[in-house]
This record gives C-alpha cells, structure tokens and sequence, in this order.
C-alpha cells in the first residue's frame, strides 16, 4: 500500500487490499488453533504451566490486551480500506504491524525460555526477571522470526496467485495474478 501511495500505481493499492483478505483469514485460524493449543497445555501439563506462569504470568495480560489492539487493526485497516484518508490508513497498517511484532516478541520470550533458559537459580527459581526474558536465544530468534514471516507471508501470497491465476478467466486476470505472484 505504501508503494502505491508513494508512486500512485494502483496496483499495489489492489495488491495490499487483496493480501489483507488473506491476512484476516490467516488471523482468526491462528487465533482459535492458539486458544485449542493453550487450552491442551494448560490441562495436559498443569505442574508445567504453573511453574512457567509463576515467571510469566505478568506477560499474559499485556500479550492479551495487544491481541486485542491486533485485532483492532487489522478489522479497521481491511473494512476502513477506502472509508479513510490514505495516511490514516497507512497509519493502521504500520500499527498493525508494530502491536504484531510486539505479540511475537512476547511469545518469542516464552519459546526461547524454555531453549535457553536464563535468570533462574540453581533450584529453577527466578532471580532476574530480565534475564528470564533477554535469555541467549530471545534476539537471534526476534531477528529470524522477523525474516522468516516476512519469507512465508511473500510465498503464501505468492501461491494464492498462483491458484488464482489458474482459476483466471481473462488474460488481463492473469496478468493481474502473474504480477502478484511475482511481488509477492
């Protein structure tokens, strides 16, 4: 969307608009197969879950209050698409995307946790909650997960242009869907 506002070619503004379809339907099945997996976690391992909320149970209300504001975003951005001023939703794009990389970034501390754990006593008890949190893995897994969606969101894009340029009925279909492919 950027770049369609940057050189007015709108094409990208179709192109954003068109991923975005994918972006909400990719939001709500991770939501429901993340509250299912939380849900099996906290009953098949409950000692586990206890020790692990006794160290991060302050991140649960922040991680939820952003899914929220996620969530937020992402409905005003998609159904605002044509309703708001190109900055205002601009604004809801860049929004959307710093509450989600803030959302991965706690969850990134829980999954490097338990790889490296870091701020424990000898006996498994917390001394330093930073460290806990800042462990060894915490920032190279940031960076590499940052990359990484980057890489599977362009190739999700790019094979749903592929299976529509399939379906395509007209050559400037394909053309469209070709284009997209090759963005993303």
């Amino acid at each position: 969307e950027y770049i369609g506002v940057k050189t007015g070619d709108e094409r990208y503004d179709a192109l954003a608009h068109e991923f975005t379809k994918l972006l909400s339907t990719a939001f709500s099945f991770t939501a429901t197969l993340g509250a299912l997996l939380l849900f099996l976690l906290v009953l098949l391992y409950p000692r586990f879950m206890g020790y692990f909320m006794s160290i991060f149970g302050w991140t649960t209300i922040p991680y939820a209050l952003l899914f929220f504001a996620e969530a937020g975003f992402l409905y005003s951005y998609y159904y605002g698409w044509g309703k708001f001023s190109k900055t205002v939703h601009l604004g809801l794009g860049i929004g959307l995307n710093v509450v989600g990389t803030a959302i991965m970034f706690i969850a990134n501390a829980w999954v490097t946790f338990m790889t490296s754990p870091g701020g424990l006593s000898e006996t498994g008890e917390l001394i330093s909650l930073w460290d806990a949190v800042a462990n060894y893995t915490w920032m190279p897994i940031n960076v590499h997960r940052l990359i990484a969606n980057v890489a599977f969101g362009g190739s999700i894009a790019a094979a749903y242009a592929a299976f529509k340029f399939l379906g395509a009925k007209s050559d400037a279909e394909r053309a469209h869907y070709d284009w997209m492919g090759y963005v993303g």
